[in-house]
């Protein structure tokens, strides 16, 4: 599973801004942003995209449409 969630850390505790269901343990990735740089309309944009629907795309599909993306 992929997933971005935009959330807040405060001296060692995080909060996510949407609950997130997995079962049991999970590796995840955590980027620190700053606010200088996500401002204004990157703010505007980075939400939007972490507002969307995941979609669920089966193995086989990546390659066409990676291939796709490249025409």
């Amino acid at each position: 599973m992929l997933r971005s969630v935009m959330g807040v850390y405060d001296g060692g505790k995080e909060e996510l801004k949407e609950p997130v269901e997995v079962k049991g343990k999970i590796n995840v990735i955590v980027t620190f942003l700053n606010e200088i740089e996500i401002s204004g309309e990157r703010r505007s944009c980075l939400e939007r995209l972490l507002s969307r629907r995941p979609v669920k795309i089966f193995p086989f599909k990546v390659k066409d449409l990676i291939e796709e993306g490249r025409r």
